[in-house]
């Protein structure tokens, strides 16, 4: 993966010669020839300076551009041995988008709006859009900047009307991304029943406190007033 090291190893056991003595040769895939580098260096910890059998080179940090395949050469007398060659190939890391659905905790009015939030990837190279109870959705982008005015995060914004939202409706958030589509969908959990569910139990866990304190405050007046 880029970033990483490279590291390659060359056997030149037979030829009783150094370290020193090895080059590397890179392969230009434009006009098909081979030429020396210099991205692949003698890694001192794995090769002894004296006399050993294996050497290795690394390319260290690598990237995309190092892609490609490497001979390793040693000279010894008068001949240059080189070996068959290593084919190294670096890929970018795979980052993906990470998709949040945010949904409003109490519904007034007659639509009620739904947003789609990515975060984890370059914002500018996001597209967005919604399948609603199987229809699509262009939906309306809500920009998110950062404190160098950068934008940060991508979001998306639907209205449905209070009845979808009430049956429960099938919204999925659709986002293109590096020429892959990424989907999530408003799961039930997130729907109204569960808010509603919420209210009612903070409705009751007030009513409860309520009682408890009156009852607490009639105890006390008894246990005051004189028989």
């Amino acid at each position: 993966m880029a970033g990483e090291d490279v590291v390659l190893k060359c056997n030149i056991a037979e030829l009783y010669s150094p370290c020193s003595t090895v080059a590397w040769l890179r392969v230009i895939p434009e006009n098909a020839t081979i030429t020396l580098t210099d991205r692949l260096q003698i890694d001192p910890h794995h090769s002894s300076k004296k006399s050993s059998s294996i050497c290795t080179g690394v390319i260290a940090n690598s990237t995309v551009l190092d892609s490609s395949t490497y001979y390793c050469a040693a000279v010894h007398s008068r001949f240059a041995h080189i070996g068959n060659g290593s084919r190294v190939i670096v890929k970018e890391r795979t980052v993906l988008p990470v998709i949040d659905i945010l949904t409003p905790l109490i519904t007034n009015g007659l639509l009620v709006p739904i947003q789609c939030v990515v975060n984890g990837v370059e914002a500018s190279r996001v597209q967005m859009f919604w399948t609603v109870d199987g229809r699509k959705e262009k939906g309306q982008p809500v920009l998110s900047h950062g404190n160098d005015g950068d934008i940060q995060i991508a979001r998306n914004q639907i209205l449905i009307t209070a009845k979808e939202w009430e049956r429960m409706v099938q919204c999925v958030c659709v986002v293109e991304f590096g020429g892959q589509l990424y989907t999530k969908t408003l799961q039930p959990l997130d729907a109204p029943g569960v808010c509603y569910a919420v209210k009612y139990m903070y409705l009751s866990v007030g009513l409860i406190c309520g009682l408890l304190l009156l009852i607490t405050v009639i105890i006390y007046r008894l246990r005051r007033k004189p028989f």
